[in-house]
């Protein structure tokens, strides 16, 4: 049994915050600070006072504005007084999460600090201790054991209530309360107020379909929180038997029960359920749900010894969860153990769970814009209401209905149905998307995806395929590997899996190698019986070392790794060595250094045997969808850790690099940065080539040039951006010409993307296939894992078909939905600001439309013109520029305010000429029951014939065909609409009578009826051809302005 270690008292320290260091898998970094709070009482109560003067108002803006909520009811406090604490997420200053106000509870007896400060932010339990204020998360450690110490534990049981249940439950919550957060947004707080406001002035018809309408929407948007929730918790949550030793007796228990520290029994063919550390015993394991790879993995125990445990270098001795082992054996013939490390949400695969659930990435969102976009009409509806209130107190109208008739306009100008036809156009596009094989777990990702302009992509198995086929071997002159078989006994002990072999069936092997000189291996075979070889010891690779290597019971080690690195322990380097490697890497090969040593076992002074040179071929659809995106002004870089060289041999044959460009290297020395060119056509050195030039020469070329550098020189850039101010600009600058990315590790990855992302033009989509790529993934705005594994968690989007093809249509489909989204938001503003205006000018008349009047323009125009334009399909070609997002923007600003004044214009013109006509009469208004009655009369009869014209008419020119949608021709049920509303037009201006049951309006003589029909039509026609021919060509120049070419820099 191992004892808990509780922190030693010391001086107190008090900043009035906690930070948290945090180094998480695969070199994944953030940091997490935490600022202590109290609730001030005083501020308490006022805020309830204001509370009630508000009628409550007041509580809807502090559940929106965290800022605003600290500030009406926190303060900032010492330890000893703090009640919450706000956690901040960030990763080089920058924010990677939304903050948290998390409430604190004190635990008198907390096992690792008296008196502790406990908390639970996103998913997983800080606590703050009392002595040093260091913020800790509530995950197992073994860092303060020795690997013996491990090897010998038996359990511990009292951990169990501090770490929880060895499962991952995602918090679903309660359909009561998903409707209270869906009720208590802003869109849906104004529906309700305009559903009130309606039904108290007797249009209970018209409150009703709002109701339905609300109804409708939040029954959407509930379904799709509850199936993105369903989705990930059917992805991560599995409970299974397991057998663990406790108290020495074998017992079977559901994995939930497991605590660290258990002792598993791992058995074949099992998935493992927690990430443990394999003590006892082998395990071969299939990790593809994290890597993505399908190629085995040999797992070795923990040596016993002395030092310390750090999960950093032990990768290979630890089984993680949601991987399945395929075969486990010991020397004494039992199954292997392993000690049970981390559980729940601390595991590997919890982490990528919690990463996507709590991720904040996107710097466009169309709902925050949508929000700015309805405050201005808000603004505008709050001028048209003073106006209602001066028309209707200069007719002797009573104050109280001059107020009702003042927010009746607002609730107009601002559309109630507004969020339904929007959330209607992500759930379409959302099933495009799955009819194309692409999941999505994060629907507001879509509208972004439509905004990307740069797209980084990981090489091998997502550029290239994921296997490798042997190509050759390159050996070391007079050490030939049929003289001494060193090369060809290498070849087992490091690629094979079993454990003993004949010496003449590893040359078997060896001659089905073709040599890269032209010549032919000859058959070779031993006469005499062959030589046994089997390995004593193997050493399992290890990133940061770049090579493995086996002790074989020859007494020699056998070592295989990067050609950096055997380079660098061998004494014997080939003087051609350097150009040999640089040959055969510049094709795009894969290229794997050997070397041995006899008797010692350490890896120094080792005999050089030559290289295996391996070939990763392109995926067929690679090349064809990087052209694809470079004709779209869509610039293609590659994230790798491979060799420079092989990288930019690949980005020349996928066209990720020009061949008539000038390729740059980068390289570090001595911690300055020089550039050397590289021959695009044989990708080498030369002479003649520049050399050795600086960053400012590099920057003051007038040429056409492609930058290449390394992880190192990256983490260069990387240290002069967080340095100095000046620093920023120049590095984006660099990046901005930069296409290839090599020896990049997995944290390299995720800090580019968030590097990147400074540059407010570019908006980054990511595409890769394993765990490496997870930091990517994440932290770019548009994920696309190729991966049907765990590792899909981490990305938004995820695609069955394993190429990068699909990011042809993410990009289309986001084009799409973006354009349907801004058209329709567009369609319904200013079918309500049409609306409102009619509206007005009948207030000036003291008259109004009636119910059936509204409802008619509701239900026979509005609806189905917003839900069909929404079915139009995405374009299928991709455009060389973007569509236009910004709701406040020139384009989309100068539409409307046309419009409307067209419109408006068109009104007043047909009123004005309708008072001239003889059959014209004022208006007289009935008294029924102490109110008044409205009923159809001339002016609501002919605003209603106008601005119903006028709804058509936009309708009809906001529907956007190419670039980035079908022509509206192949939108069948939009143009059954168009032909219906047409259709109802045609029977509101010349057979009124055949809607004579519905009191819809009244009858114009025949000579008035078609100067209407005439004005109708110029005025529908001066509308739709502004819109596609002024406003169309307003959009792409601002879209063409706005998109970020700096790869044609």
């Amino acid at each position: 049994m191992i004892e808990l270690q509780e922190t030693s008292p010391k001086e107190e320290i008090d900043f009035g915050q906690s930070t948290l260091e945090y180094q998480g898998e695969y070199d994944d970094q953030y940091k997490l600070t935490a600022i202590y709070y109290r609730i001030n009482k005083c501020k308490q109560i006022i805020y309830y006072v204001l509370l009630f003067l508000t009628l409550g108002l007041l509580y809807l803006f502090q559940r929106w504005f965290i800022n605003l909520r600290l500030f009406l009811l926190f303060e900032k406090c010492e330890f000893g007084t703090m009640t919450h604490v706000l956690v901040i997420k960030t990763k080089n200053i920058i924010p990677i999460a939304d903050d948290q106000l998390c409430e604190v509870t004190v635990v008198q007896d907390h096992p690792f600090s008296k008196h502790a400060r406990v908390f639970n932010y996103e998913l997983s339990d800080y606590f703050i201790d009392t002595y040093s204020k260091a913020l800790v998360q509530m995950r197992n450690s073994f860092s303060q054991y020795t690997q013996e110490r491990i090897c010998n534990m038996k359990g511990l049981s009292e951990l169990t209530t501090i770490y929880g249940q060895n499962i991952m439950e995602i918090p679903i919550k309660p359909i009561p309360l998903l409707l209270l957060d869906e009720i208590l947004t802003p869109f849906n707080i104004f529906q309700f107020s305009a559903l009130a406001l309606w039904a108290y002035d007797d249009y209970l018809n018209y409150s009703l379909f709002i109701l339905a309408i609300t109804i409708i929407q939040i029954g959407i948007e509930l379904r799709d929180v509850r199936q993105n929730l369903q989705k990930i918790q059917k992805m991560i949550r599995f409970n299974v038997d397991v057998k663990v030793i406790r108290n020495n007796n074998q017992i079977t228990i559901e994995s939930k029960e497991l605590i660290p520290g258990d002792l598993l029994i791992i058995e074949g063919h099992t998935k493992i359920s927690c990430d443990c550390i394999l003590i006892e015993g082998n395990c071969v394991m299939n990790e593809a749900v994290l890597t993505g790879e399908s190629v085995p993995i040999n797992k070795s125990s923990l040596e016993k010894n002395e030092q310390l445990f750090l999960q950093k270098g032990n990768e290979n001795k630890m089984l993680f969860c949601g991987t399945t082992c395929l075969r486990s054996y010991s020397q004494n013939g039992e199954h292997a153990k392993a000690i049970v490390y981390q559980t729940g949400f601390q595991t590997l695969k919890g982490s990528l769970a919690r990463s996507i659930m709590f991720n904040r990435t996107q710097t466009f969102s169309f709902y925050r814009d949508s929000l700015r976009y309805l405050f201005v009409l808000a603004t505008l509806g709050l001028i048209q209401a003073n106006i209602t209130i001066l028309i209707s107190g200069a007719q002797g109208v009573a104050l109280g209905e001059s107020i009702i008739n003042a927010l009746e306009i607002v609730t107009i100008i601002v559309p109630a149905t507004l969020p339904t036809a929007l959330g209607a156009g992500i759930s379409l596009a959302l099933k495009r998307l799955e009819d194309k094989s692409i999941q999505c777990v994060k629907p507001d990702k879509i509208n972004v995806a439509s905004k990307v302009n740069l797209v980084a992509f990981d090489k091998t198995g997502t550029l290239t395929e994921l296997g490798l086929d042997v190509l050759g071997c390159r050996e070391i002159k007079d050490q030939g590997c049929f003289q001494n078989s060193l090369m060809s006994v290498w070849v087992f002990v490091i690629h094979y899996q079993q454990q003993i072999m004949r010496l003449w069936e590893i040359q078997l092997i060896y001659v089905c190698f073709k040599r890269l000189d032209g010549s032919q291996w000859k058959r070779v075979r031993q006469e005499k019986e062959g030589k046994e070889v089997s390995v004593l010891k193997r050493f399992d690779f290890q990133a940061e070392l770049q090579r493995m290597s086996v002790i074989t019971n020859q007494c020699i080690l056998y070592c295989k790794g990067s050609p950096e690195q055997i380079k660098s322990i061998c004494r014997n380097i080939p003087i051609n060595y350097n150009n040999m490697l640089q040959k055969y890497s510049s094709q795009g090969f894969r290229i794997i250094a050997c070397c041995y040593r006899d008797r010692e076992i350490y890896e120094q002074s080792m005999s050089f045997l030559g290289f295996l040179i391996f070939e990763n071929k392109l995926k067929a659809e690679t090349q064809s969808t990087i052209l694809s995106l470079k004709y779209s002004n869509i610039k293609s870089i590659m994230v790798t850790g491979d060799n420079p060289y092989t990288a930019i041999n690949i980005g020349l044959q996928c066209n990720i690099l020009d061949q008539n460009s000038r390729i740059f290297l980068g390289q570090l020395n001595e911690g300055v940065l020089y550039w050397n060119e590289i021959n695009a056509i044989e990708n080498r050195q030369n002479s003649n080539q520049a050399q050795n030039l600086e960053t400012n020469q590099i920057m003051k070329l007038s040429c056409h040039l492609q930058l290449a550098i390394t992880g190192q020189v990256f983490e260069y850039l990387q240290y002069q951006y967080a340095a100095l101010l000046d620093n920023q600009q120049w590095v984006l600058n660099l990046l901005q010409k930069t296409y290839i990315y090599s020896r990049m590790k997995p944290n390299n990855k995720g800090d580019l993307m968030l590097l990147l992302r400074q540059d407010n033009l570019n908006f980054i989509a990511f595409c890769g296939d394993g765990t490496n790529d997870t930091c990517a993934l994440r932290q770019a705005d548009v994920g696309l894992a190729l991966s049907l594994e765990d590792a899909s968690l981490a990305s938004p989007f995820t695609s069955t078909i394993f190429n990068i093809s699909n990011m042809i249509n993410l990009i289309k489909e986001g084009r799409a939905c973006l354009v349907t989204c801004v058209e329709c938001f567009k369609f319904m503003t200013l079918y309500s600001c049409i609306q409102s205006a009619a509206v007005l000018q009948c207030y000036f008349y003291d008259t109004d439309f009636t119910q059936v009047q509204y409802l008619y323009q509701d239900l026979w125009l509005i609806i189905p013109l917003a839900f069909t334009m929404d079915l139009t399909k995405s374009y299928n070609k991709l455009a060389n520029y973007r569509p236009i997002s910004n709701l406040i923007s020139l384009p989309v600003l100068s539409s409307v305010c046309v419009i409307i004044f067209i419109s408006f214009l068109a009104q007043m013109i047909m009123h004005q000429i309708l008072k001239h006509q003889d059959f014209y009469q004022q208006m007289v208004i009935e008294l029924v029951n102490d109110d008044y009655y409205m009923q159809p009369n001339y002016t609501n009869s002919i605003l209603l014939i106008t601005s119903s014209t006028e709804i058509l008419a936009v309708g009809l020119a906001y529907t956007q065909g190419p670039p980035f949608r079908e022509a509206i021709s192949q939108n069948f049920y939009y143009m059954i609409v168009i032909c219906m509303g047409i259709a109802g037009q045609i029977v509101l201006i010349f057979f009124p009578n055949l809607t004579g049951f519905l009191s819809l309006e009244v009858e114009f003589p025949t000579d008035f009826k078609i100067q209407i029909l005439v004005v109708n039509i110029v005025v529908g026609i001066t509308i739709v051809f502004y819109e596609k021919l002024i406003t169309a060509k307003m959009t792409q120049k601002y879209a063409e302005v706005e998109i970020n070419l700096g790869n044609q820099n």
